[in-house]
């Protein structure tokens, strides 16, 4: 009775110690630096060793098909650059639970926002 009691608990446990939500204004984390070029930012997004199929997602507007998701490619720099927020998807396209969002201004990155969660809220 007592061991399902604590495997839940553990596991209860886990998710919230793994759940990642903050932002950063100023210094370097995840590879991210904040004074960075866009250009810069997309280089540190395609080094993101840890996670492969990482891309790029854009929402440029409020209808449901106003945004892409692209490879982090210098060759796709063109696409990004009209745009100051990007979420880079760690896990893939349509994968919003583990993610860092990077907000632009004048062109320089100014703030990184992570966010983590190993489970769907209801």
């Amino acid at each position: 009775m007592l061991a399902p009691i604590l495997a839940f608990a553990g596991y209860a446990a886990y998710l919230w110690a793994t759940h990642l939500d903050e932002t950063v204004v100023s210094g370097t984390v995840y590879g991210f630096t904040i004074g960075a070029s866009k250009q810069e930012a997309l280089a540190a997004a395609r080094i993101l060793n840890d996670h492969p199929h990482a891309v790029v997602y854009i929402s440029y507007g409020p209808r449901a098909g106003d945004h892409f998701s692209i490879a982090p490619s210098q060759v796709r720099i063109e696409q990004l650059q009209a745009h100051d927020q990007w979420d880079v998807l760690l896990d893939g396209a349509g994968k919003f639970f583990n993610s860092v969002r990077l907000t632009f201004n004048d062109g320089r990155l100014v703030e990184i926002h992570r966010y983590r969660q190993r489970f769907e809220m209801p």
